[in-house]
């Protein structure tokens, strides 16, 4: 089974960027865009990902907010929020976020979201 990533963003550039640095670490993936969380969610309800990266800033439902909805759906796979707050670390932790990425480490993206897989496949890393 390939790859399938959702990437959940209101702004077409970011959602470029970000689609552009996954396929450049996972060439082969699926990947499926939301511009709101609601999108999202009704994604969600449809297929399985293999990970999620959210924006925190969007209309109607913020990324902290998503973040709580699918974690208590029972969606245990990597998050990544991108976000241009620097103070969003504890509370994204709190939400369920795995990893939160800083604007500035946009180019880091597929790595991260490779490093995550490994950490949450069995025989993968510790995540602490």
């Amino acid at each position: 089974m390939s790859d399938h990533f959702l990437i959940v963003d209101d702004d077409a550039d970011s959602t470029f960027l970000a689609r552009r640095n996954l396929l450049q670490s996972f060439p082969q993936a699926a990947i499926e865009h939301a511009a709101h969380g609601q999108a999202a969610l009704e994604l969600l309800a449809q297929h399985e990902f293999t990970a999620i990266i959210t924006d925190y800033r969007m209309p109607r439902m913020d990324g902290l907010m998503l973040v709580r909805k699918i974690r208590e759906q029972g969606v245990h796979v990597p998050i990544v929020m991108r976000t241009a707050m620097e103070d969003l670390d504890r509370q994204a932790r709190e939400a369920g976020v795995d990893y939160v990425l800083p604007w500035f480490r946009w180019r880091d993206l597929g790595e991260i979201v490779k490093e995550l897989l490994h950490c949450h496949t069995p025989g993968g890393a510790s995540s602490s």
